[in-house]
């Protein structure tokens, strides 16, 4: 595998087509346990955060991988399509080596993860 550092086009992809929560899958994952469901929700929401201040600073293009795929696979468990979809795009994509570039993935990262939370608190409120 090459070592080369690619850089992303700096444009947004397209929207992703995915539900923003599939309650579903989660449900079905959590066996309908109310009290692991809000755990869970709680810890995905902190690397949500963490992931964020992440995606805002350089990184190393090891560091972009994690991160991603990471994101990709937390996502997907708990059933942030949306936000799984775009970790595994930007994942494939390699790491956005330019501010703008890093700053509209940032604004896209923030979009779906605010659509997330608005989703997981409807439902538990």
């Amino acid at each position: 595998m090459s070592t080369a550092v690619r850089q992303t086009v700096p444009h947004l992809p397209d929207p992703p087509r995915a539900a923003t929560f599939d309650e579903i899958h989660f449900e079905r994952q959590t066996f309908g346990d109310p009290g692991l469901q809000e755990e869970i929700i709680q810890l995905f929401l902190a690397q949500l955060e963490e992931a964020r201040k992440a995606f805002a600073a350089p990184m190393t293009s090891t560091a972009w991988r994690f991160l991603t795929h990471t994101l990709k696979g937390a996502a997907a468990s708990v059933g942030a399509l949306r936000i799984a979809e775009l970790a595994a795009r930007w994942e494939l994509s390699g790491t956005p080596l330019d501010g703008a570039a890093r700053g509209m993935v940032l604004a896209q990262f923030e979009a779906e993860a605010g659509a997330f939370a608005a989703a997981v608190r409807r439902l538990h409120n």
